[in-house]
């Protein structure tokens, strides 16, 4: 009957043991959930393994997660704090016991019996509350849930990791908080670096943070660190484990308190690492291991070069209104992003430093059309095509007429220099071609996700970068081009580390936030072919080409570099946002400057130091990298051949200008019809839609007139025109007909009939209402309908 009766209360005493456990591991902690998922400092590295910066987590409070904890300074924490630790369930009756004999017999507060466990369930409490309550100043209901919260701490975690939270969160004053930022806050080292006297008087700070700082009280941290370290070095145990913390003698506490200085934390690519650590925060980014550093792509000594540039030439040009400027650049090959500047001064209030513009929305202007070139390519177009620079009018129910930049009509221009010059009639003519819906697919697989809403209103206006885009998507999208036509999706980590040190960084950017665009994660393979090999290579030679940039841009030295390169620049309407593009075989380089206020930027600034800033950039790139940078390479099918540089055909004896440009293999080529011999000169006959542009000055050659079909050129069937006080000094409406046999062009306007001579250019009178024109001439005849309102 005793053994029953023992075996029962055994028994029983088991189950209350193992139904206290129970509700211990599993009773409902909301402040333990709340505060493991506290945001922590991350450390930020370049490529080189230059500090970037330290993130706070709150008001300038650092709570950094070292790789590890070295054994030595937990072994000394645990001596200074908790010496029983390992032993224990939380609470330490003997350390209880001795604290209220002691604090009885002197009737004071001597010494207190909470132990590391004790102090992280009340650093948890002290956070769920959101303020700090010193040990000492809780109330016996408090105590007692302390106690209670680390034996559930107890039953929920392992001593090692009771013991690393602890040493993570243990707050040492100064805006420092985890041993990690208390070694680098006051020591300005690693933790790992620590010196042994150093660790000691690391161990004593949290006592009284504001009294034993080596800041304010080097004497009394020597003090106690000193007493503390004599302590240990008495243990056999620990003395033989650490020797080298067993001695330590005065000088090397003086050396360590004499070293003590506050860390001056780095503030480096700020733009970037908070765009990185809000996606760390809000969860968009997968993370692979450690999650306490990351060692980015960036080059430092590169980023102080760029930013250097651009705040110096928004510092010249500031008189006219040129108040900001950002940059980017990548890697081609690997596609890391080595710089990132998103404004001239990120604490510049006054020219709101803190855009991002990098991830801005600003129209591009034309540094959008070699994606647009390069896309005719695809659908057959030549590089030996000729565009017809001339005025012309595109659409159905909305007239657009195209403009170039300096007004100037060039005639016909070769495909090569229609882009190198940067011309919009032809570029608009070629999206006319292509399409809309077409062209912003391209788009969109290139990466520009910010156009996804914008490109339909934009219109064939697309074709001259009406409709913001990013920064980083045209340098993105740009790169394509030397690497033989293949998507990248930009990378911010440092590929050189190993996989788990890895994060899944790629940048796709979407829908607008305010002015920038918005990050987020797109399922779209890391490669991607939009072009082919020989398509892009054909627009490297294009845009690296000088003789085609002299209708547009003369011989200017902001694209002359001593490497193959390629350059494209672009200015939005009223100069507001200047863009230029550069690139070499292995970088690409993309520069805006303007203001993101909105404001005019005076054009005397044009797209030249933007260009600069680019060429310069690539230049001090290759400058380092001597055998980074190689030539374009030649198209596989495609053959350099002889062409009319002014009909694109082949030259004939008449032909006295003629030129280099890629032909296909097994493209059928005509010999010029454009230049005939008359007596021995040399004469061009322009073909039937050329007659405005021929007649608006004083040329040399002649129109064949019969050239081509009987043709309404302007207005085009279904125009609607205004009649209201934005047109009202415009009484009437041009009309242009080409073609035909005869040299006279028979007109009824709404009935009204007469007769116009070659050139058929003339007005009809604007009529609100339905407006009918018929011509003829010879045996053919056209008839159109279109609308004043």
């Amino acid at each position: 009957m005793i053994a029953k009766r023992i075996f029962i209360i055994i028994a029983s005493i088991l189950a209350a043991f193992s139904l206290i456990w129970l509700v211990l591991r599993f009773s409902p902690y909301p402040e333990l959930k709340q505060f493991q998922s506290r945001p922590h400092s991350v450390r930020y590295y370049d490529r080189y393994g230059v500090l970037l910066q330290i993130t706070p987590v709150d008001d300038g409070l650092r709570r950094e997660i070292p790789r590890e904890i070295p054994q030595s300074v937990k072994d000394v924490f645990v001596f200074s704090e908790d010496r029983r630790f390992y032993s224990h369930w939380g609470v330490d009756g003997i350390s209880i016991i001795r604290a209220l004999f002691q604090n009885l017999s002197r009737q004071r507060r001597v010494s207190g019996a909470s132990t590391i466990t004790m102090q992280l369930a009340r650093i948890i409490a002290n956070d769920a509350r959101g303020s700090y309550l010193p040990p000492g100043q809780q109330n016996f209901g408090q105590k007692i849930q302390e106690a209670i919260n680390a034996m559930r701490l107890e039953t929920r975690f392992s001593k090692d990791e009771i013991l690393e939270m602890y040493l993570l969160s243990l707050p040492f004053g100064f805006g420092a908080e985890g041993a990690a930022s208390a070694a680098r806050n006051f020591f300005a080292t690693e933790i790992s670096a620590l010196s042994p006297a150093q660790i000691f008087c690391l161990a004593v700070i949290p006592r009284r943070p504001s009294f034993y700082n080596p800041f304010d009280n080097p004497a009394a941290c020597m003090a106690a660190a000193s007493d503390l370290q004599t302590r240990f070095a008495k243990n056999k145990k620990l003395s033989k484990k650490y020797p080298l913390l067993a001695r330590i003698d005065e000088s090397e506490f003086q050396f360590a308190l004499s070293s003590a200085r506050r860390f001056w934390y780095p503030f480096e690519t700020p733009h970037l690492i908070r765009l990185i650590n809000s996606r760390r925060l809000s969860g968009n980014y997968v993370k692979s291991g450690y999650d306490g550093e990351h060692h980015l792509s960036i080059d430092l000594a590169l980023q102080h070069y760029i930013e250097n540039a651009i705040a110096g030439n928004v510092a010249i040009f500031y008189s006219s209104r040129l108040t900001n400027g950002s940059a980017i650049v990548i890697d081609n090959e690997s596609a890391e992003i080595l710089a990132w500047v998103g404004s001239a001064d990120f604490f510049n209030e006054d020219a709101a430093g803190q855009i991002d513009g990098v991830l801005a929305l600003n129209q591009p202007g034309s540094s959008m059309k070699p994606f647009l070139y390069a896309m005719a390519l695809e659908k057959g177009f030549k590089p030996s095509d000729v565009i017809a620079d001339i005025p012309m009018s595109f659409g159905e129910t909305e007239i657009y007429i195209p403009r170039n930049f300096n007004n100037r009509f060039n005639g016909p221009m070769l495909f090569r220099s229609s882009l190198a010059s940067s011309l919009n009639i032809p570029a608009v003519y070629l999206l006319y071609r292509l399409g809309v819906r077409n062209y912003t697919q391209q788009l969109l697989e290139l990466g520009f996700d910010s156009i996804e809403q914008s490109a339909q209103e934009a219109g064939l206006g697309l074709a001259l970068g009406n409709a913001p885009v990013s920064l980083l998507e045209l340098v993105r999208a740009f790169s394509v081009f030397p690497r033989d036509g293949i998507y990248k999706e930009l990378k911010f980590e440092n590929s050189e580390l190993s996989n788990n040190d890895r994060e899944q960084s790629n940048l796709r950017f979407g829908a607008k936030i305010g002015t920038e665009a918005k990050v987020h994660q797109k399922e779209v393979p890391e490669e991607l072919r939009i072009y082919s090999a020989d398509t892009a290579r054909i627009l490297c030679s294009f845009l690296s080409d000088p003789n085609a940039r002299v209708t547009a841009f003369g011989a200017g030295r902001n694209f002359r570099t001593a490497y193959p390169s390629i350059f494209k620049t672009g200015t939005a309407n009223q100069y507001q946002d200047i863009v230029a593009l550069g690139a070499s075989s292995r970088f690409t380089v993309g520069v805006w400057m303007g203001n993101f206020t909105g404001e005019t930027v005076l054009d005397k600034t044009g797209s030249s130091v933007p260009a600069a800033i680019a060429r310069n950039t690539l230049n001090t790139l290759h400058s380092v990298r001597s055998n980074t940078a190689h030539d374009f390479i030649m198209p596989e099918n495609w053959r350099l051949r002889r062409i009319c540089a002014v009909s694109g055909m082949d030259p004939t004896e008449s032909c006295l200008s003629v030129i280099n440009e890629f032909i296909h293999y097994q493209e059928t080529r005509k010999r010029c019809t454009w230049h005939i011999n008359i007596n021995g000169i040399s004469e061009t006959i322009y073909p039937a839609e050329y007659q405005l542009w021929f007649t608006s000055s004083v040329r040399q050659g002649y129109i064949d007139y019969s050239s081509r079909s009987l043709e309404i050129i302007n207005p085009r069937d279904n125009f609607v025109y205004l009649s209201g006080s934005l047109q009202a000094n415009m009484h009437e409406i041009p009309v242009e007909v080409i073609g035909g046999e005869s040299a006279v062009l028979h007109v009824t306007h709404n009935g009204n009939s007469f007769t116009v001579s070659r050139p058929f250019v003339f007005f009809v009178q604007r009529i609100t209402g339905v407006n009918v024109l018929h011509v003829k001439n010879g045996g053919e005849e056209q008839s159109i309908t279109f609308t004043v309102e």
